[in-house]
């Protein structure tokens, strides 16, 4: 326990040094690392499971029956964008180790000068090679540790940088809760655009919980902690409210909107053992990208988990704006499986 607590304090106290999310590069480290987790509002640091690629988001999320379990993904974001990562984990003596390729790929468009000038096509994108290490302490607590190296294309500008995660997971005895934290994407540039950018740190903290013998499971995630303030812009309405002398004025964004901007809730409802639902929600998506005259269900996010044949698939969509929704597709399976009897 005393493990535990000594890496909270360190993530709570890395919070005074960090700089804010959104003001960096290299933002594919921060996307959902799999289905379930897109479906939970987009980020999950306290649920370890079968599937290896949870440890993208939490290092000490990798565990005995994720190893030799290889998993994909592939997430449309919008049309021409596609995304994807791949893990495999293995272990080795007391330790458990995980590789990992993350992509995304931004397709081909125009370009042009600072005088609107056609200059004919280029693209964009961006790739993640990383591995990482964990281990159990004690039967209740793992820690975990994450190297990454990052390649990001624009146009004819290249950036590269170097980053790290650090993350620990406590479950309790009876298996009904477990607490994770993690700092992601902690590091520097190699090679920069210019002199400025920095890499996206956020730090996570989660709850899990299963209930013994209810069908439920539920998540709250609470994310970039480094940086008080999310919002992007510091008024929610404008043009509807008026003073007493019938001026128009701006609805400014309270303490307890702030709050909820870090939130983010998972819930599943398991139907066995090879079938679930999946409901999340993400606050700050909501806010940030939902039109103030019809939000419709921006910011929720739903998907089905289930197992077909000797493969483990999980589908996840999250709704970005009224109309469109992000898709994800994860598929694992266990190498044993497959070796004739």
């Amino acid at each position: 326990m005393r493990v535990s607590l000594l890496i909270f304090s360190f993530l709570l106290a890395s919070a005074s040094f960090a700089q804010g999310g959104g003001n960096g590069v290299f933002t594919l480290p921060k996307q959902a690392s799999n289905a379930r987790q897109l479906a939970w509002g987009g980020s999950n640091v306290s649920f370890a499971n079968r599937d290896i690629t949870s440890a993208l988001n939490n290092p000490a999320l990798i565990n005995q029956t994720a190893l030799m379990r290889p998993a994909m993904n592939i997430n449309s974001q919008v049309p021409g964008v596609w995304s994807g990562n791949a893990a495999m984990g293995f272990a080795y003596k007391d330790w458990m180790f995980s590789g990992q390729f993350m992509f995304i790929d931004f397709g081909t468009f125009d370009a042009f000068d600072a005088g609107g000038n056609a200059q004919g096509t280029t693209n964009a994108n961006e790739t993640l090679f990383g591995i990482t290490a964990a281990k159990k302490i004690n039967k209740q607590v793992t820690i975990g540790v994450s190297s990454k190296m990052s390649y990001q294309v624009l146009g004819p500008y290249i950036g590269n940088a170097v980053m790290f995660d650090v993350g620990a997971l406590y479950q309790s005895k009876d298996s009904t809760w477990s607490l994770g934290g993690s700092l992601r994407n902690a590091g520097f540039m190699i090679t920069r655009f210019n002199e400025n950018e920095k890499t996206p740190l956020d730090i996570q903290l989660g709850l899990s919980i299963k209930p013994k013998h209810m069908p439920f499971r539920f998540n709250l995630t609470f994310h970039d902690l480094q940086q008080r303030d999310l919002t992007y812009s510091q008024f929610l309405k404008s043009n509807n409210l008026f003073d007493n002398n019938n001026s128009g004025f701006e609805e400014e964004a309270g303490f307890g909107e702030k709050v909820m901007r870090h939130f983010s809730f998972g819930g599943a409802l398991v139907l066995g053992k090879n079938f679930s639902i999946l409901l999340g929600y993400n606050h700050q998506r909501r806010m940030e990208l939902a039109p103030e005259q019809r939000k419709g269900v921006t910011g929720m996010g739903w998907g089905l988990e289930f197992k077909m044949s000797k493969f483990n698939i999980t589908y996840g969509s999250a709704a970005l704006f009224p109309g469109f929704n992000m898709n994800m597709f994860t598929v694992s399976a266990a190498i044993d499986e497959f070796k004739s009897k």
